[in-house]
């Protein structure tokens, strides 16, 4: 959970800080639009979970009607009923298989630039900070399984908070992924950059300890909260971890007896205020409708000052204000009742709220998903599957037929037992002109109708081409015959049909990145030093200054990560010309290269000059200086080659 008061604000920033619990207080009206709004969106949860279902569960699973009965029951039941076995070849599966391994192989990273490039060491120490978190917060795997649930749900957000984390047992910038069967937010959005969004907010299942522990700041909240909720004790539960908890979730009931109801809810209000402008400090900032009073004071005393200094009135700096009516985002942490545990305006710097969320495909306010566009033809490729193997079980298969009266004195037993037996014998009796394949015939049926094998091969290769992701994206091997440069060609081309798709999700991580950034400004308060982010930064920039970083400019792009294994075989390959060049030596190499050996070479270089130094010291000779004697055994040798007579060794 978010917890505010974790960490002071600022004083030189203007923020309000939140609210303890306040018992007694309710808000019935914010609570009853929230559940509007996650009432609103039941057909894009729908329409998730049919596509979740479609590429990981039951594909047989849609309901219908039996025309016998009238009751409602699964197509899977229905075709066993009629004595067929429901067929299926998951075709959806691993085409989100192939698109997380693409994003997974795509290794890209944060950049933070700032706009003053005297301190561009200030975007680098920021660069590594938000490395940091990234890599505590393990973003890449909670991305992977964001992407998944937005190809199935078209829908999908994080949560970016700091405080304490129990799993870590540490304070810090934390990164949420958010269920989107819990999210709501205003479903009259078209902006797909979400700028026309006016609340947001989530809903959570939690223990009674873990409400107390978030909430109570004495022990009159803890009893306060106790009488809120009457959780079950004694709850067992039934199918764990089969999503049951999602799929029948209501708003205002915990998903299990056992665990308590939250709803955090932010929305996007508004006063009237004054809007300042003060020119001798050179800020903005709003002032209320009460507080506009020690604006016009502070200008008067201003005023007085200056020309009680001899000033000209008109050079005097004031404070401009002008009506209008201040936007501001509002949270509140409510029980399913409307109690308020927690509330205030937005704690951080941004002014903003906390979530990052992102539709996609969005057409003219309509969210769609990307797994729904070939459902359809995944029920023609089991349909034909199930109807094929329907044909080949009704058909014939080794049908016997045998002329009894050929074989007199033996039973319809003896004669099957006796054509079936190993050197088996039977003894008939043949009419005039009558052949043995008159009497004994097998028969084999059709196996299937003709065309059958054509159309579920045609439906294989439509739904990889309705999907874009064909066999070169797969890494299939090319048909006998196919050049090399048209087979990359194709792969390249198949790259270009989810090219939309990860453009969108990488605007989505900037997005969240750029929270994560403004999070970390406000409050990595104290230096602390980042030893996390290997060679690609320098060692001035893993101290991090948060009195130059607070107040910077700062911003933040998406680039193609430096730690994949063909860029770093690329920087290998120069470093080592540059080495054979002589225009770098080897302790420059070892430290710029990504070789896994090379830090134990590097050290071994370091602790090699080291023991030369102290042996050095040891006599006498600083460390870089050349001894007497051996000074003395250089000048000899430079006299005797001098002569042009050598020198041996002793």
């Amino acid at each position: 959970m978010n917890k505010f008061l974790n960490k002071a604000i600022k004083p030189k920033q203007d923020q309000a800080k939140a609210r303890p619990l306040r018992r007694g207080k309710r808000a019935l009206d914010e609570l009853e639009e929230f559940a509007r709004h996650w009432s609103a969106l039941e057909v894009a949860r729908r329409k998730m979970r049919r596509s979740v279902m479609y590429a990981y569960e039951d594909q047989w699973g849609d309901l219908i009607k039996d025309p016998d009965t009238g009751e409602m029951m699964t197509e899977g039941d229905f075709i066993k009923k009629n004595g067929k076995v429901p067929l299926k070849n998951n075709m959806i599966s691993p085409i989100i298989k192939n698109i997380d391994g693409q994003f997974r192989n795509n290794v890209t990273q944060s950049i933070c630039t700032v706009r003053d490039q005297s301190e561009a060491k200030v975007g680098e120490m920021m660069s590594i900070a938000v490395e940091y978190v990234s890599d505590l917060n393990e973003v890449r795997e909670l991305d992977a399984d964001s992407l998944r649930l937005l190809l199935c749900g078209g829908y999908i957000g994080q949560r970016i908070e700091y405080g304490w984390n129990p799993s870590k047992r540490m304070n810090d910038v934390w990164v949420y992924g958010c269920n989107p069967a819990r999210l709501f937010f205003n479903t009259n959005m078209e902006d797909v950059r979400t700028w026309d969004l006016t609340c947001i907010g989530e809903i959570y299942d939690m223990t009674l300890e873990q409400v107390i522990g978030a909430f109570a700041r004495c022990p009159d909240d803890k009893d306060f909260i106790e009488g809120l909720y009457t959780p079950s004790a004694n709850y067992l539960a039934g199918d764990g971890m089969q999503g049951r908890e999602t799929k029948d979730m209501t708003f205002y009931q915990p998903s299990r007896p056992d665990l308590c109801r939250v709803i955090l809810g932010w929305k996007l209000e508004s006063r009237e205020a004054y809007f300042c402008h003060d020119q001798l400090k050179g800020t903005y900032f709003w002032a209320g409708k009460d507080e506009v009073n020690s604006v016009k004071a502070e200008n008067q005393k201003r005023y007085s000052d200056a020309i009680a200094n001899g000033v000209d009135p008109e050079d005097v700096l004031l404070i401009d204000y002008q009506y209008g009516n201040e936007q501001y985002w509002y949270y509140r942490y409510m029980t399913p009742y409307g109690d308020i545990l927690m509330e205030g305006k937005s704690p951080y710097w941004h002014g903003s709220h906390n979530f990052v969320i992102h539709a996609y495909p969005m057409i003219q306010g309509k969210v769609l998903n990307y797994v729904e566009d070939f459902i359809d033809q995944q029920r023609s490729i089991n349909r034909t599957l199930t109807l094929i193997d329907f044909i080949r079980s009704s058909s014939s298969k080794g049908l016997l037929m045998i002329d009894e009266d050929a074989f007199e004195g033996m039973t319809r037993e003896e004669i099957v037992d006796e054509y079936v037996r190993y050197n088996g014998v039977l003894f008939a009796k043949l009419k005039a002109g009558q052949s043995i394949n008159n009497v004994v015939a097998q028969h084999n049926g059709q196996a299937a109708v003709a065309g059958d094998y054509e159309l579920l091969n045609l439906q294989l290769k439509l739904i990889n081409d309705i999907s874009g992701v064909n066999s070169a994206m797969q890494g299939k091997q090319a048909p006998s015959g196919t050049a090399a440069s048209l087979y990359a060609q194709q792969v390249q081309n198949s790259s270009m049909n989810v090219k939309g798709l990860f453009d969108s999700y990488n605007a989505f991580r900037r997005r969240r990145d750029v929270k994560v950034m403004q999070t970390i400004q406000q409050y990595y308060t104290s230096a602390r030093h980042i030893d996390l982010s290997g060679k690609d930064y320098s060692d001035e920039a893993k101290f991090y200054n948060p009195e130059k970083v607070q107040n910077a400019q700062i911003d933040l792009k998406l680039t193609e990560g430096s730690n994949t294994p063909s860029f770093q075989m690329l920087q290998n390959d120069f470093l080592m010309q540059l080495f054979q060049a002589d225009a770098v030596d080897v302790k420059t190499m070892l430290e710029n290269s990504s070789l896994p050996f090379a830090p134990k070479i590097l050290e071994s270089i370091k602790r090699n000059e080291e023991e030369l130094a102290q042996q050095q010291q040891m006599s006498g000779v600083e460390y870089g200086q050349t001894s007497p004697l051996m000074q003395k055994a250089l000048n000899d040798n430079n006299a005797v080659e001098g002569d042009g007579t050598l020198m041996k060794a002793a």
